[in-house]
């Protein structure tokens, strides 16, 4: 990767400032799965009260997914994605054609599971996810999946086949450098106020656990990376994203960016924005736009700066933790930056390619969407195809070798999970 520092300045902004723009983020973060939850929880009181069985007990409902919308006349789809994608894409909760997730005594909402290898969609029950604001829902560590469940942190193999076990009684923990590990995070108190967190690294395989590590009091725990562990620490009224090792200081990334503005991370990559600030739309909501994109290399040291193509307003800081936004391999990125049309934000989906050839940053087609709703994006497990919401609201597929667009009957995009993993026979 190139050097091309620029050189950006923070807004300024007074203590009431930055509290909204916390309050602002946290409003974001939790509005997609928070707000489900009460109004599946709400529909489903009163369907309990209205049709209790004569024994008292609530009426069970499995739902199958509904075959997709026919493409109108104005928009002809492209062909099937490829299944020589090979490629398994998980997204939670069911939430479509206007259907709230069922929430019940033993049931919770269940996932799609799309295996594009095999064309089959289906629902699956077992991934028992816990409604929580919880960043992120879910990781992969080899051929395993952790997510966040009613015991703590469960792990599954990503074939699905098993039953789902305990890996830690806590809610918190994040990707790790080590293959087949994560951390697993506590905290005494409450986090930025105090808390005393501490983590430990975890084998997904055999759940044996390593030394419990104290973090630098109000921290937050974001990823384990190959140069330390990546850390949102207090700074201010706010958070900023940090690298540390036990026994040292917690070290700034450059540009200080806030831990709200980050994309994604890697054992090798931190993607961030710097330069953010809030714009409103006439709709009363709101949305962070960033001036320049930063992909550091923990390892190297070195780090790419962009700014936003022509006829876009910023960089959308999704979250670490949220979207899969750098591909296998680390040579490409998926980020979406915003675009200002009559009376809404718009949204439009570009990929980086990294290295000395990368070039400027290339138009996802038919990516457009709504700038104050997240939308998802996940990787091939070969890392050529991008997944993302298409028109209709389904998945699409963008090869970006060939330019070539492909799609997918499968409801996409607006999940709290959306993750993407090499098939397995089933």
């Amino acid at each position: 990767m190139g050097q091309d520092v620029l050189n950006t300045q923070r807004p300024p902004g007074t203590d009431a400032d930055l509290v909204i723009r916390e309050a602002r983020q946290r409003q974001r973060r939790r509005r997609l799965v928070v707000g489900l939850v009460l109004a599946a929880v709400l529909a489903g009181a009163i369907s309990m009260a209205a049709g209790l069985t004569s024994r008292g007990r609530p009426p069970v409902s499995h739902p199958r997914p509904r075959p997709s919308a026919p493409a109108t006349r104005q928009q002809v789809l492209p062909p099937p994605i490829p299944r020589s994608v090979g490629t398994t894409v998980l997204l939670w909760p069911v939430v479509a054609h206007g259907e709230y997730p069922t929430f019940g005594p033993h049931q919770w909402p269940p996932a799609y599971v799309d295996d594009l290898a095999t064309g089959r969609l289906s629902r699956r029950h077992k991934l028992a996810f816990a409604g929580c604001d919880c960043r992120p829902y879910l990781v992969r560590a080899g051929r395993w999946l952790v997510y966040v469940g009613g015991g703590g942190a469960m792990v599954i193999r990503d074939n699905l086949k098993g039953k789902p076990r305990v890996l830690g009684r806590t809610p918190f923990f994040a990707p790790a450098a080590s293959p087949g590990h994560v951390w697993l995070e506590r905290v005494r108190g409450y986090f930025g106020e105090g808390g005393r967190p501490s983590v430990w690294l975890v084998s997904v395989r055999t759940g044996h656990g390593g030394p419990v590590i104290d973090l630098p009091r109000g921290s937050q725990l974001v990823a384990g990376t190959r140069a330390g562990l990546l850390l949102a620490v207090p700074r201010g009224h706010d958070f900023s994203l940090a690298l540390w090792r036990p026994g040292g200081a917690p070290r700034l990334l450059p540009n200080s960016p806030r831990s709200g503005s980050g994309l994604d991370a890697s054992s090798r990559l931190v993607t961030y924005g710097t330069g953010c600030r809030y714009h409103d739309t006439v709709s009363n909501d709101s949305y962070s736009a960033c001036q320049v994109l930063r992909i550091y290399n923990v390892v190297t040291g070195k780090l790419l700066s962009l700014r936003p193509p022509p006829g876009t307003v910023g960089w959308l800081p999704l979250g670490i933790g949220v979207t899969q936004a750098i591909a296998p391999g680390g040579r490409l990125i998926a980020a979406y930056a915003a675009t200002l049309s009559p009376g809404r934000a718009r949204g439009r989906l570009f990929v980086l390619r990294l290295g000395r050839t990368g070039g400027p940053p290339r138009a996802v087609p038919y990516s457009a969407v709504d700038a104050t709703l997240w939308s998802r994006t996940a990787w091939s497990a070969g890392g050529s195809w991008l997944f993302y919401q298409g028109p209709t609201g389904h998945l699409w597929a963008y090869q970006v070798s060939s330019g070539r667009v492909r799609a997918s009957g499968t409801p996409c995009c607006r999940y709290a999970v959306m993750a993407a993993y090499p098939s397995t026979h089933r």
